[in-house]
C-alpha cells in the first residue's frame, strides 16, 4: 500500500471490529436459538436489534451502551425461550463472535506503518468483551492503536456522540476520521458526522478504495 503524504486528510482510520476484522458468527447463533431452544424469531430480533433508531432500546442496545449488566442481557433471553438453560444461552451468545482476519490486520497495519493512526469502534456488550480480552485467542488485537469499545464509553454507533468521542479521544477533527464499517446505516451515519466512511465488502475491495481515496 503507498506511502501517505504527509498533508493528508486523513489521520486515523477506524475498523468496525465484528465483521471487518473478526468473524460474526451471528446467523447460526440465530438458528440455534430458534431450533433448539423455541424462541420465536420476531421476539430474537427485537431482543438483538442494536440500531439505536427505534424510541425504545431493545436489551442489546442497552448492554451495547452499559445500561444492561451480562446477567439482564442473559435474563431477557431466557425469558424468550423454552429450553431453560443459562449455561447454554452463555455459550450461544458467545459462539457469536468468531475469529480475527489475518488479511485485515495486515491491511491495518501497511497503514500503521504509512503513519496514520488505526482503531477500533466497535458497538459490543460485556459479555463478548470478556472473550475479546483475551490475548491468546485474539493476538493482533494488541496491534491496534486504540479500541473504543461501545459498553466501556457508554456510546454506540450509529449516534453521532459515538464518533464525536472517538474523534476528540484522538485530538482530531472529524474530517480527519475515516470509519471502516460493514453496517450501510452506520457508513451513513459517520459521513453525516463529517468523517469520511468505506461500507467493508472485503478485503480486496476495501485495498482498492483506501488506494483512491488516501494515494
Amino acid at each position: 500500500m503507498p506511502r501517505r503524504p504527509q498533508d493528508r486528510v486523513t489521520k486515523a482510520v477506524v475498523f468496525d471490529l465484528g465483521g471487518v476484522l473478526i468473524d460474526l458468527h451471528s446467523i447460526d447463533a440465530r438458528r440455534e436459538l430458534i431450533d433448539d431452544y423455541g424462541m420465536p424469531a420476531e421476539r430474537f430480533d427485537r431482543l438483538t436489534r442494536s440500531c439505536f433508531t427505534a424510541s425504545h432500546r431493545s436489551i442489546t442496545e442497552l448492554a451495547m451502551v452499559g445500561r444492561a449488566s451480562t446477567s439482564e442481557y442473559l435474563a431477557s433471553f431466557a425469558r424468550a425461550c423454552l429450553r431453560k438453560d443459562m449455561e447454554g444461552l452463555r455459550r450461544n451468545r458467545l459462539s457469536v463472535i468468531g475469529r480475527e482476519k489475518p488479511a485485515m490486520f495486515e491491511i491495518a497495519e501497511e497503514l500503521r506503518q504509512s503513519g496514520l493512526t488505526c482503531c477500533v469502534l466497535s458497538n459490543t456488550i460485556a459479555l463478548h468483551w470478556e472473550k475479546l480480552g483475551s490475548k491468546r485467542e485474539y493476538p493482533l488485537l494488541a496491534g491496534i492503536d486504540r479500541i473504543f469499545a461501545s459498553h466501556l464509553i457508554t456510546r454506540a454507533k450509529p449516534r453521532r456522540n459515538a464518533f464525536s468521542f472517538v474523534e476528540a479521544a484522538l485530538k482530531l477533527r472529524m474530517s480527519e476520521c475515516l470509519l471502516v464499517d460493514d453496517t450501510p446505516l452506520n457508513v451513513e451515519r459517520a459521513q453525516a458526522a463529517g468523517w469520511r466512511a468505506v461500507l467493508f465488502t472485503g478485503g480486496a475491495r476495501l485495498r482498492n478504495e483506501l488506494e483512491t481515496i488516501m494515494p
